[in-house]
């Protein structure tokens, strides 16, 4: 029987799955190829040694040349804070996710034969977190390239906390995972046609789920960023980002007293935040970098911006101000 805690990081799995395709990924199901197959509890992907649970996966189906198609694997976790806790994300979780991309990632001989496979993929690991990660598992995530994503401080997520903080779950728990997950895309993807689906499954909580999804639809636009082309960032955008006729732009940037990141674009305003140990971790490699940079472009970071902008598939770059790092750390510390 799944807990409390699981069932919440599970809804908010799916969540994070209706924001990765507005960023123009694509969900992953059983039956793609011979590698996924349903397990009791949802995806599972081979590996070389064994299968494992995945509970989410995506593709992104615009891999640049010479390299191998790219799948993202990816678990989200609903931690709150507590009396006795402080909802962060810790070591363990990295620990596992190391395991099992690894396995994942070596699996290119076939079962019978032996022989090598022309068709692999390059996998890779993200979690995502409501409260933020503890320190030393940034510190193990960077050092074995797990990605962190969190929300800690996102204002457009303090709703979907507060109502995943009321989800009890007592029916829908229950169930096997891979049939809430089931029901739950069922009305993602036709609302009206499948919503007594939430009544089956959360019954005398459906319309908290249904208030979840309606919380998703307020989010104007969901985009992934690389900063500096080594470390993603899940930005929002208070609307969809339409009308560029450039492929880059130098804007502002600048951190609220709440820790979120803001990076104005064409009058929109676009939100980030990064776990505080990655953060100081991207400044020193950067303060590095910078005593053998060109003078002129010393003090400036960038950020290539990919999803679907002006209903097309294009990456942008925004160039920063680098001092735009010591802010955002100078605040988290002010917040903790």
């Amino acid at each position: 029987m799944l807990s409390k805690q699981q069932l919440r990081g599970l809804v908010l799995e799916e969540i994070i799955l209706i924001l990765l395709s507005k960023a123009g990924y694509r969900i992953l199901k059983s039956g793609e190829d011979t590698s996924i197959r349903d397990g009791s509890s949802g995806l599972e992907t081979q590996g070389r040694g064994e299968w494992h649970q995945i509970d989410a996966l995506v593709a992104y189906d615009h891999t640049p040349a010479f390299l191998y198609p790219i799948r993202l694997a990816l678990e989200a976790k609903a931690y709150l804070p507590t009396p006795n806790s402080n909802g962060k994300v810790g070591i363990g979780v990295i620990r596992n996710a190391v395991g099992v991309v690894k396995d994942l990632n070596e699996n290119y001989f076939s079962d019978r034969e032996q022989t090598l496979k022309l068709k692999r993929y390059n996998y890779v690991y993200s979690i995502f977190s409501l409260s933020g990660f503890t320190e030393n598992a940034q510190r193990y995530a960077v050092a074995h390239q797990i990605y962190l994503i969190q929300y800690h401080h996102n204002y457009l997520f303090d709703n979907i906390k507060n109502l995943l903080s009321q989800l009890e779950g007592t029916t829908a728990r229950e169930l096997r995972q891979l049939d809430i997950r089931r029901g739950l895309r069922l009305v993602l993807e036709n609302p009206d046609q499948h919503r007594g689906n939430l009544q089956e499954i959360f019954r005398n909580e459906a319309e908290l789920i249904r208030e979840l999804l309606d919380e998703v639809r307020y989010i104007g636009s969901s985009y992934f960023g690389l900063l500096n082309g080594e470390y993603p960032v899940h930005i929002f955008s208070e609307r969809p980002i339409n009308n560029l006729d450039r492929d880059e732009y130098v804007i502002p940037i600048w951190v609220d007293e709440n820790g979120m990141v803001i990076i104005e674009l064409m009058n929109n305003n676009l939100y980030f935040e990064l776990p505080e140990v990655v953060a100081q971790i991207l400044k020193e490699v950067w303060t590095d970098n910078l005593r053998v940079a060109n003078l002129k472009r010393r003090n400036l970071s960038f950020i290539t911006l990919s999803g679907i902008i002006g209903n097309v598939r294009r990456n942008i770059r925004l160039t920063l101000d680098l001092n735009w790092l010591d802010q955002y750390l100078s605040a988290q510390q002010n917040i903790e």
